[in-house]
Parts: structure tokens; sequence; C-alpha cells
């Protein structure tokens, strides 16, 4: 995660939404026990659901000009993102249990043959080699994203 958006979320975490917390309790709001559970909630709706979240998705994704993208349009684009630039391909594992790209989009493999037709063994664990592979392609991730945001500050 680069380094400011780890600090605005610690800062959300740690000054704002306690904040959030006291004025809805003490104002009585409709939402205040979902903002004690959960981060993805506010004190005027609560619980916020994958379609709101997804709409969110895809206010954020076009305010730039770029197309609207929800959860399903996001899940593969990234996934294709990730097997052309990170060079980890899912057919390249041989892992007898979901691959690791389609748990990282949140899904199980049988998941993402019938939906994005990419295809893996289907398992409700995961191993300790599973956890491993996992971590390599998250850190694979942080190191692509880590050096765009060096060479965006570098280009400012």
């Amino acid at each position: 995660m680069p380094k400011r958006l780890g600090i605005l979320l610690a800062e959300y975490l740690v000054l704002v939404r306690p904040v959030e917390i006291y004025f809805s309790e003490k104002f009585h709001c409709k939402g205040v026990n979902d903002l004690r559970e959960f981060i993805w909630a506010d004190y005027k709706k609560g619980l916020w659901d994958g379609d709101f979240l997804s709409d969110l998705l895809k206010i954020q994704t076009s305010r730039h000009g770029m197309r609207a993208l929800g959860f399903r349009e996001y899940r593969q684009v990234a996934t294709a993102f990730m097997e052309k630039h990170l060079k980890y391909k899912v057919t390249d594992m041989m892992l007898s249990l979901d691959a690791i790209l389609d748990r990282q989009a949140g899904h199980s493999s049988r998941t993402v043959s019938t939906s994005y037709a990419v295809a893996s063994g289907d398992h409700n664990s995961v191993s300790r080699e599973g956890m491993h592979q996992y971590y390599l392609a998250s850190k694979e991730w942080y190191e692509l994203l880590l050096g765009i945001e060096e060479s965006k500050s570098m280009n400012e």
C-alpha cells in the first residue's frame, strides 16, 4: 500500500471513525451499531451492501474520464492486468486448490471458471503452500504499485 494511502487510512480509523461513532451514539443515529463493527458503514445508511460499494467504485473510476467499473468489471481487469504485467499465469500454477489470483479477486475458481473463463482446482481450504503463493502474488502487486507511485512522485 502506498505510504500516503496508509497514513490516510490510519487517520480515518484512529481519528475520524471514533468521533463519528461518538456523535452517532449521542444523536441515536440508525447505523451506530454497524459503525462499531464494520468499516464499510455510515451513520445514516448503516451497513453498506455490495451493490452500494460497487456503485461507489463506478463513481470513483469514472471521475477521471475512465469507463465506470463496478466490482465485476474491476475483477476482470485486475485479473488480466496481473497476468500481463506480473507475469503470473493461472495456468502455470500446479496447485490442487483455488488459484491464488482467483482468491485475490474474491472468488473461488469455480466462480471464476464460469464467469471469467479461467479454470483450476476448486477446494475449500488453503494449504501452507497456497498461502505462500498468495503472499508472493501480493508481494508482486505491492512492488508494482510501489514502482508506479515512486515514478509518479518523481515526475511531479
